[in-house]
C-alpha cells in the first residue's frame, strides 16, 4: 500500500482533482471518493483509524486544524439539528456538506502518512486553467455552453468565471515569488493569463472584487511593509490595472459600467428592479426577510414561494425576480444557506471561509514566506467574495474542489513550515 501511494504517479492523482474540473463532469467528486477510498483502507489496514489517533493529531499535535475540522463538521451538524426542529429530513441535504467530512478523513491520512504531495499540487493548481483553455472548444456546446458566453455545458457561467479567477490568482501568488528557473516563471505567467482570459470571457463579475484584497495580501506578504503603505501601493496598483482593463477590454468595461448603472437605479423603497446587479440586492432583501420569518430552524425544503407574492416583497421584486428565487436561489451563498437552515445555516457558511483562513492566517505568522498558506488564503477570497454574489458551493462538485484544495493546501503549509515534520506510522 506504502509503495503504491509513494509512486509519483499515485500522488498526482491523489491531486489530479483540479485538474479537469471544468472539462469533465464529475471529475472532481471522483478524485474525493478515490482519496476516501485509499484513506480508508491504509488507516484500516494499518490500525490508524482509531480515536486516540485522531486526537493526537488534531488536539495534540497539530491543533491550529481545529479551525478546519470545526468548520467542515459543522455544515452536517447543523443540518441535522435544523431537520430534527422542522420534523423533516432529507438526506440530499447531507450530499454536499458530506464531502467535507471525507476531506477531513483525507487530511487525517495525509498526517499520518505524510506523502510529499507539495510539487504535484502546485502542478495541478497551475495545469487546471491552461487544460481549460486548451480543451473547451472540444467539449460538445449544449446546455450552458450554448449560450454567447464563455463556460461549459454542466457549469453556468458564473460558477466558471468565479473558477478561472481564483486559479488565475493562485497562479499570479506563484509568479510573484523568486524563480529559480525561467521555465517556472514562464509557466505560471501562462496559467494567470489562462485563468484571467477565460474568467473575463465567461463575462461574469464574480470574483473580480477579490482581485483588490489579494494584490493587498501579496503586497504585505512580498514586501513585509506597513498596512497603510501597502493600502496605498495596492489600491495603486488597482486603479492602474483597472483603468487600463477598463479601455482595453470591451467586455470588462461594459460588464463595470452595467454594473454601476444598476446599484445607482437601484429604487429601494419600489419600482422597477429588474437587473442583474438589481435581482441580487433584491434577492438578499428577500432571503434575509424569510431568515427572520425562520431564524432557528429555517425553510429546509419546504416552500416559500406563497410569502413571496405578500406586500413585503411585492413593493420592490418584480414577479420575475420573485419567480427567479425559486429557480435559481437567492444569488448569495450566506443568504441561500441562511434561508434553508436558519442562523445555524448563516454561520456554516461564514465558518466555511474563516477557520480555514484563520488557519493559513496562523502558518503565515509562523512563517510569513509559506507558500501554501498564502494559496490557501488567496483561494478562500476568490471563493468568499464570489458566495457574495451566487451560491458557489451549493454544487456538489464545488464543495468537493473546495474541500480537497483546502485540506491539501493546509497539509502542504504545515509541510512548508517544517520540511522535518514526522509522524509515526506502522
Amino acid at each position: 500500500m506504502m509503495r503504491f501511494i509513494k509512486s509519483n504517479l499515485n500522488l498526482f492523482i491523489l491531486t489530479s482533482f483540479p485538474i479537469f474540473v471544468l472539462l469533465i463532469k464529475g471529475w472532481t467528486s471522483a478524485i474525493l471518493f478515490f482519496c476516501l477510498l485509499i484513506s480508508l483502507i491504509y488507516l484500516f489496514r494499518n490500525g490508524e483509524l482509531t480515536p486516540i489517533a485522531f486526537r493526537q493529531e488534531f488536539f495534540k499535535k497539530h491543533t491550529t486544524l481545529l479551525f478546519i475540522l470545526i468548520a467542515f463538521s459543522l455544515p452536517i451538524v447543523s443540518i441535522l439539528l435544523t431537520s430534527a426542529g422542522n420534523m423533516q429530513f432529507n438526506s440530499s441535504n447531507l450530499d454536499g456538506p458530506s464531502r467535507y467530512l471525507f476531506a477531513i478523513i483525507f487530511l487525517f491520512f495525509l498526517l499520518r502518512f505524510q506523502p510529499d504531495i507539495t510539487k504535484v499540487l502546485t502542478f495541478s493548481i497551475t495545469l487546471m486553467p491552461i487544460m481549460t483553455l486548451l480543451f473547451i472548444n472540444s467539449v460538445e456546446k449544449k446546455e450552458w455552453s450554448a449560450s454567447d458566453r464563455l463556460t461549459i455545458y454542466f457549469i453556468d457561467p458564473i460558477i466558471f468565471g468565479s473558477l478561472c479567477i481564483s486559479f488565475g490568482l493562485m497562479a499570479l501568488v506563484l509568479l510573484s515569488e523568486k524563480q529559480s528557473n525561467w521555465f517556472k516563471f514562464i509557466w505560471y505567467g501562462i496559467s494567470m493569463i489562462c485563468g484571467f482570459y477565460l474568467s473575463v470571457n465567461s463575462e461574469s463579475r464574480t470574483g473580480w472584487l477579490a482581485v483588490p484584497i489579494v494584490l493587498f495580501l501579496l503586497i504585505k506578504v512580498r514586501f513585509k511593509i506597513s498596512y497603510f503603505k501597502t493600502l496605498i501601493i495596492s489600491g495603486a496598483l488597482v486603479g492602474i490595472i483597472g483603468f487600463t482593463l477598463f479601455h482595453s477590454s470591451e467586455i470588462i468595461k461594459n460588464r463595470l459600467s452595467q454594473a454601476a448603472v444598476d446599484i445607482s437605479s437601484y429604487q429601494w423603497h419600489g419600482g422597477e428592479n429588474s437587473t442583474s446587479v438589481g435581482d441580487r440586492i433584491s434577492y438578499i432583501r428577500m432571503g434575509w426577510y424569510l431568515m427572520m420569518q425562520k431564524p432557528l430552524t429555517g425553510w429546509s425544503n419546504m416552500d416559500f414561494t406563497p410569502q413571496l407574492d405578500t406586500p413585503e416583497f411585492s413593493k420592490f421584486a418584480a414577479p420575475a425576480t420573485r419567480l427567479g428565487v425559486k429557480a435559481g436561489g437567492f444569488h448569495n451563498e450566506f443568504i441561500n444557506n441562511g434561508v434553508k437552515y436558519g442562523f445555524m445555516g448563516l454561520l456554516f457558511t461564514i465558518l466555511l471561509f474563516l477557520g480555514p483562513a484563520v488557519f493559513f492566517l496562523k502558518q503565515l505568522k509562523i512563517d510569513p514566506d509559506n507558500r501554501y498558506a498564502l494559496l490557501g488564503l488567496v483561494y478562500i477570497a476568490a471563493q468568499s467574495v464570489s458566495a457574495l454574489s451566487y451560491q458557489v458551493l451549493d454544487f456538489k462538485f464545488t464543495a468537493s474542489l473546495y474541500a480537497l484544495m483546502i485540506v491539501t493546501l493546509a497539509y502542504s503549509a504545515l509541510k512548508d513550515s517544517n520540511p522535518q515534520l514526522t509522524f509515526n506510522h506502522k
